[in-house]
C-alpha cells in the first residue's frame, strides 16, 4: 500500500523512465526468497515486532545490483557499477509463518543500462534481527531473461558487519 502511494507521488508512468542525464532506466522486478525466525519462539516473537518496527522508521532491507561487465572508475578501484538500493516490498504485512518456512519477497530495482548484466548484488539487514536468504531472482532482465542467485546464508543486522554483504550469480559471464 505505501509503495503505491509513493509511486503515486514521484509520478511513476509505466516501465521504463528517462534519468535526468538522459540515459534509460528500467524497472526490474525481482523475488527474493527468505526464511525469517520462527515466531513461536517468545524471543524471535518479539525480534519480529522488533523488525516490523524497524520497517516503520525507514531502517529496511536493501539490495543493490553489482555489474557484471561494466567498471566503475579507476578511483573506485575499478569494481563494478553498482545501482541504486531497492527495498523489499510488504514486509509488514507479510505474515511470517508458525512453523519455519519461506516467505517470498518483491523487490523492483531501478535499472540504469549503464549497469549492464548484473553478476552480483549487495544486500543491507538494516533489521533488528537476522534471516536465512536463500535465494534472488531477476525476472526479465534486458538482454539475459532470467538471473538466479542461490545464497542459503544468514544475514546479519548490518551493524554486526564491516563490509557489505555480497552475493554472486552462479551464471558465467564473458566480460569484455
Amino acid at each position: 500500500m505505501f509503495d503505491k502511494i509513493i509511486e503515486k507521488i514521484g509520478g511513476e508512468n509505466g516501465s521504463k523512465k528517462l534519468k535526468m542525464g538522459g540515459s534509460q532506466s528500467q524497472k526490474i522486478k525481482g523475488t527474493v526468497v527468505l526464511m525469517k525466525k520462527n515466531v513461536l519462539d517468545f524471543n524471535d516473537f518479539n525480534a519480529s515486532l522488533l523488525d516490523r518496527f524497524h520497517e516503520l522508521l525507514g531502517k529496511r532491507v536493501s539490495l543493490q545490483l553489482v555489474s557484471a561487465v561494466n567498471g566503475d572508475s579507476e578511483a573506485n578501484g575499478l569494481r563494478g557499477k553498482v545501482g541504486e538500493p531497492a527495498y523489499l516490498e510488504d514486509w509488514i504485512t507479510t505474515i511470517t509463518p508458525l512453523v519455519a518456512g519461506e516467505s517470498a519477497f518483491k523487490v523492483t530495482f531501478d535499472f540504469d543500462e549503464e549497469i549492464g548484466v548484473p553478476g552480483a548484488f549487495i544486500i543491507k539487514n538494516n533489521h533488528h534481527s537476522e534471516f536465512y536468504l536463500k535465494t534472488l531472482t531477476l525476472d526479465d532482465v534486458p538482454g539475459q531473461g532470467r538471473i538466479h542467485f542461490v545464497c542459503n546464508s544468514w544475514v546479519y543486522p548490518a551493524k554486526h558487519y564491516k563490509y557489505d554483504r555480497v552475493f554472486f550469480t552462479n551464471q558465467a559471464s564473458n566480460c569484455h
